[in-house]
C-alpha cells in the first residue's frame, strides 16, 4: 500500500525533529551535568562526540543509503540512537554516558537519507516543498530540546532527558516503518572499496577535533598542528583513491558540477556567517549591562528570547519551497541571503532593547532558514538520484567544518577588544568587538548572495533524476 506524500513527510519530520532534539537537549543540562561529573571540559565531550560522529560518518552513511536502501538505513540509525539513549539513561558513569552519546550521533546522518527518500517518493513538483518542511524540523527540534530540556532537568533527574530522547526515537522508528515506502537502493557495479569509503571518517574527525582543540591550546600548539597534518594527509590519500576509481564510494567528481560546487561554497560562507546566529546573539544578550552593550539576560531568558524566531522559521521552510517552484533556486538563495544580511546590518546598531533584538532574530532566522531549505534543493538538482544522500551528506560535512571554523573566528573577533569587570574577574567583549562581529557576519552573508549569481538558474530537483 502506497503512503500519501503527507504521511511520508510527517514521518520524516518526526524523525528529523527527534534527531535535533537529542542534539540540543544536552545544552540545557550542561550546568547539571557539570555538577554531576565535576569537570566542564569533560562534560563538553558530550556535545563534541555527537558532532564528530555525525560529521565524520555523513558521506559514508549517505552513500550506503543510496546503495542499500535509505529506509532500511534510517531505521538502523534510529535504532542505534535508541540504544545509545537507553545506555546513557541507565548509567552514572561518564564513559558509559559518552558511549551512549556517540551512538546518538549516528542519528544526525538521517537528514541526507530523508532528503533522498523525499526525492524518490514524492511527486516531482512537491520535492522542493518537502525538503523545505524537513528544514523546519531542524529548528523545531532544536527549540524543543532547549526548552523541554530545561524543564526536564529543572524538575526531574538528568537521566530523564535520555529517556525522553529514547521515547521520541521509538516513535520515529514506528512512524518511518509504517509510512515510508521501502525502495531498493542502486547497487554498485563493482565491489565496494571500503578503504576509500572509510578514509573520510578519521580525516573529518581529526580535522573537527583539531579545530575544537584550538580553544584551549591555540592554533600553533604541537598537538593541533599534528592532528591537522594527519587530517590533510588522509584527505589527500582519500582524494587520490577516489579520483582514480571508476566507481568511487564517495565521488569527489560531483564537485565538477558548477551548481554543486557553488552550493557548497555558499554553505561554507553561511556556515561561517549567518548560521552562527545563536552563538553571537546568546553572547550579546547575556553580556552584563556595565559593558555598555548587551542586555544582561540570564541563559534561560536568552533562550526563551530565541523562541519567536524559531516559531517564525517554522513557516520559512515551506515558503522557501514555494519560492523555488515559483522563481527557481538562484533567486530564492539571493532573497534569503539578502534578508539575513539586512538583519545583520541592522544588528550593527547594537540595539539595547529586548524587543528589537527579538525582531532582528526573527529577520535573520527567517532568511537563514530559507537558505537552509534552498541549498539542499540545489545539491539535489545537481546530482543523479542514486547519489542524492551521498551528495547531501558531503554538504553536511562541509557545513560542519565551516561552522567549526566560524565559531573560532567569532571567538577571536569577540576577543579583539574587551572590557574588564569593575570588581575584577572575567573580561567581556567591548561594543566595538560586537560591531566588528556583526559586520563580518553581514559581509559573509552578502558574499553568499553574490555567489548565487554563479548558479545556472531555476533548475529544480527533478531535472537530475535521470
Amino acid at each position: 500500500m502506497r503512503s500519501a506524500p503527507a504521511l511520508i513527510i510527517a514521518a520524516l519530520f518526526i524523525a528529523e525533529m527527534t534527531v535535533t532534539f537529542e542534539a540540543s537537549m544536552v545544552y540545557a543540562a550542561l550546568p547539571t551535568l557539570t555538577r554531576q561529573f565535576g569537570d566542564p571540559l569533560k562534560v563538553g565531550w558530550l556535545i563534541t562526540i555527537h558532532m564528530l560522529i555525525a560529521a565524520a560518518t555523513a558521506p559514508v552513511v549517505g552513500r550506503l543509503g543510496d546503495i542499500r536502501g535509505r529506509k532500511r538505513l534510517v531505521l538502523i540509525l534510529l535504532a542505534l540512537a535508541f540504544v545509545g539513549s537507553v545506555i546513557s539513561a541507565v548509567s552514572t558513569n561518564f564513559g558509559v554516558v559518552l558511549v551512549g552519546r556517540a551512538l546518538q550521533g549516528l542519528s544526525a546522518v538521517v537528514l541526507p537519507l530523508s532528503i533522498g527518500i523525499v526525492r524518490e517518493s514524492l511527486p516531482e513538483d512537491k520535492v522542493p516543498m518537502g525538503i523545505g518542511v524537513l528544514t523546519t524540523a531542524l529548528g523545531a527540534g532544536a527549540a524543543m530540546g532547549l526548552v523541554a530540556g530545561g524543564v526536564i532537568v529543572d524538575n526531574l533527574d538528568w537521566h530523564a532527558l535520555f529517556w525522553a530522547s529514547a521515547a521520541l526515537l521509538a516513535l520515529s522508528v514506528a512512524a518511518i516503518a509504517a509510512f515510508v515506502p521501502d525502495r531498493p537502493g542502486t547497487p554498485t557495479r563493482r565491489p565496494i572499496d571500503w578503504v576509500e569509503g572509510l578514509l573520510p571518517v578519521p580525516a573529518i574527525g581529526l580535522l573537527l577535533y583539531a579545530l575544537g582543540a584550538t580553544k584551549q591550546a591555540g592554533w600553533f600548539a604541537p598537538q593541533v598542528l599534528a592532528m591537522l597534518a594527519v587530517s590533510v594527509a588522509l584527505f589527500a590519500l582519500w582524494g587520490q583513491r577516489s579520483l582514480r576509481a571508476e566507481e568511487p564510494f564517495v565521488d569527489l567528481r560531483l564537485f565538477r558540477d558548477r551548481d554543486f560546487a557553488v552550493a557548497n561554497l555558499i554553505t561554507v560562507l553561511l556556515g561561517m556567517g549567518t548560521m552562527q546566529i545563536v552563538y553571537v546573539f546568546s553572547s550579546y544578550m547575556q553580556s552584563p549591562g556595565w559593558t555598555a552593550v548587551g542586555l544582561g539576560l540570564s541563559a534561560t531568558v536568552a533562550g526563551l528570547a530565541k523562541l519567536p524566531s524559531n516559531l517564525l522559521s517554522f513557516f520559512a521552510g515551506p515558503f522557501a519551497g514555494w519560492l523555488i517552484r515559483r522563481f527557481g533556486n538562484r533567486l530564492t538563495v539571493t532573497a534569503g541571503a539578502l534578508l539575513a544580511a539586512a538583519g545583520w546590518c541592522a544588528a550593527m546598531l547594537l540595539p539595547g532593547e529586548l524587543k528589537l533584538v527579538i525582531a532582528l532574530l526573527c529577520v535573520i532566522s527567517f532568511g537563514t532558514t530559507i537558505l537552509q531549505a534552498a541549498i539542499p534543493n540545489i545539491v539535489v538538482a545537481s546530482v543523479p538520484q542514486e547519489r542524492t544522500s551521498e551528495a547531501i551528506g558531503s554538504m553536511q560535512v562541509v557545513r560542519g567544518i565551516a561552522a567549526a571554523v566560524g565559531a573560532q573566528v567569532i571567538a577571536m573577533l569577540l576577543a579583539s577588544r574587551t572590557v574588564a569587570a569593575p570588581e575584577g574577574g572575567a573580561n567581556f567583549p567591548a561594543p566595538s568587538s560586537y560591531l566588528l562581529t556583526m559586520a563580518v557576519m553581514a559581509g559573509l552573508t552578502l558574499a553568499g548572495a553574490a555567489c548565487a549569481a554563479l548558479l545556472r538558474g531555476s533548475k529544480s530537483p527533478q531535472v537530475a533524476r535521470a
